[in-house]
């Protein structure tokens, strides 16, 4: 629950590089802690010597324990920190006591209490709090937004306007995602917008911050400002939080000129699949504005709704598509810096010596990729070797592309492979997929390549949302996958043909596909299609 404070002072730390100052909250030592225990948590006895997690447990529970219990703001908090640090060999020391105070506050979403702890802070310290603190305090302020006042809101714009002008030449994404923070609960929330401009830090905005002002965008009714933050924070963190869905839904109840369907247009505009719980909170907003939506399957072999008998958008690339895609890649992806970040200038340049005098290939593996998939689920020999000799013996030219250290992987096996098929390994701190691209688009658009990764990183480095759109179409139309059967059977399954994202049909009906939440550490299916469709009609 602290963890928040902590991880905000190590923050500042390593970007501003300067240490944050001690308050001068001085230990009250001439109270008996048994008589401290007793104001605090009157019915406690408290052991004498307590050691790491436990004591660490006790420390809390006082704190948390006054916390809930107060009904009112009027509180000894000299009492409450000298019963705290009585304990020995907790985490909670002079050092951290007041973060964990004012975070504990923050969390059972006490606003008096915070503001009470803080005017005693600014006491002992005379009137400065570090600066960790303070964007506590403004983080504290902002869960309770709609219970400050106009006094309180006064306070929290001058705080942070003095904050980022005192701190622009040091300044980072953390602080700048408190101070943004704080000026989204005034009526100088604009201001915002100007302070991520000025601070330098575009590339390193955190998903916070644009949640601050998308939501309190939607909540002014500025539509075109919101949305096209939310276009911001998707190109830089790829995800769209269920907070931002909801504000919209909001808005559309109270305002007339607002449409259900932007939400659907923006995942449309993006191809991007949701999770189950952001689609059934989708759902649910549809079905109380009365438009219908029906859990569905798509057949794979014709690309038609099993609800609606709509046939989905076909996934179609033209040769000029594929060009233009093939020297976009290349020269944002490849040439770019990107690729430099994971591999070497001389082990691409002998990659594409090599490509060039193998090339061109009827399939491209990424190999270790396809190892780890399946890892431990083919009986005495890997799905590496089965799916290779699968290829070779239907006269496929092949392309194996891994890390060094799938040669071990692989075992005696790799001898068969070595023998028909070409094979090239890159380090292994290199990242292989982007070869695996780059062998597929240069052998030609007929190319194959066999992978469970959707590639989003480097869909994204290709710019536009043209050249995005053309690169999921090709992927998807030449990503093959796999399938397991009873008795170790490797089906080799071709493309799906018909277009696997959000998408509006002729008759206006809407078809949106979404995936079912995989608890971390859970297998996921191999081939990352879609596990669920959505038929949505007025």
């Amino acid at each position: 629950m602290h963890k928040l404070y902590f991880n905000m002072c190590s923050l500042l730390r390593k970007h501003l590089h300067w240490n944050l100052p001690k308050l001068v909250c001085p230990r009250h030592t001439s109270i008996y802690t048994q008589r401290l225990l007793s104001v605090v948590t009157p019915d406690i006895i408290v052991p004498r010597k307590m050691k790491g997690r436990f004591a660490s447990e006790e420390q809390k529970r006082i704190i948390t324990e006054l916390v809930i219990k107060s009904s009112s703001s009027i509180i000894d908090w000299d009492a409450l920190k000298s019963s705290v640090l009585s304990i020995n060999r907790g985490y909670i020391n002079e050092k951290n006591i007041n973060g964990c105070i004012l975070d504990e506050c923050s969390q059972q979403k006490r606003l008096d209490l915070v503001k009470s702890f803080m005017k005693y802070v600014k006491q002992c310290s005379h009137g400065k709090p570090n600066l960790a603190l303070e964007l506590l305090y403004i983080r504290s302020c902002y869960k309770s937004k709609n219970e400050l006042t106009d006094k309180d809101q006064y306070e929290i714009q001058t705080n942070c306007q003095s904050l980022f002008k005192n701190n622009l030449h040091l300044l980072n994404s953390v602080l700048l995602e408190g101070i943004v923070m704080g000026i989204c609960c005034t009526p100088l929330w604009r201001d915002s917008l100007k302070f991520i401009k000025e601070s330098k830090v575009e590339d390193n905005i955190t998903l916070n911050t644009f949640v601050s002002v998308i939501l309190r965008a939607f909540e002014e009714g500025e539509i075109d400002l919101g949305w096209t933050t939310v276009q911001n924070m998707f190109n830089l963190h790829r995800i769209i939080p269920l907070e931002i869905v909801t504000a919209w839904f909001n808005l559309c109840e109270k305002n007339v000129n607002t449409s259900h369907f932007r939400v659907l247009e923006f995942l449309r505009d993006n191809e991007y699949i949701i999770r189950d719980n952001l689609a059934e909170l989708i759902r649910s907003k549809l079905n109380k504005s009365g438009i219908k939506t029906t859990t569905t399957m798509i057949y794979h072999n014709n690309g038609k709704c099993k609800n609606c008998n709509q046939v989905l958008e076909h996934a179609e690339v033209t040769n000029s598509d594929f060009k233009i895609l093939r020297e976009r890649f290349l020269s944002n992806v490849m040439i770019g810096k990107n690729i430099f970040n994971n591999s070497s200038p001389q082990e691409l340049n002998d990659f594409k010596d090599f490509i060039e005098i193998t090339a061109p290939y009827d399939v491209v593996v990424d190999g270790l990729n396809l190892a780890y998939a399946y890892r431990g689920k083919i009986g005495d020999h890997s799905l590496t070797k089965i799916v290779m000799k699968n290829f070779i013996e239907k006269k496929l030219k092949v392309l194996l592309i891994g890390r060094k250290h799938l040669v071990k992987m692989l075992g005696k096996e790799f001898d068969f492979i070595k023998k028909n098929a070409h094979i090239f390994f890159t380090n292994d701190l290199s990242k292989d997929d982007p070869f695996v691209l780059y062998a597929a688009m240069y052998s030609g658009i007929d190319t194959k390549i066999l992978t469970r990764d959707l590639m989003r990183g480097h869909k994204y480095l290709l710019g536009d949302a043209i050249i995005k759109s053309i690169f999921q179409k090709w992927l998807q139309k030449h990503r093959l996958g796999l399938r397991l059967r009873a008795g170790n059977e490797v089906i080799i399954k071709e493309p799906i043909t018909y277009l696997q994202a959000t998408q509006e049909s002729a008759n206006g009906i809407w078809h949106m596909p979404y995936q079912e939440f995989k608890e971390h550490g859970s297998w996921s299916k191999p081939d990352s299609s879609p596990d669920k469709w959505m038929c949505i009609q007025m």
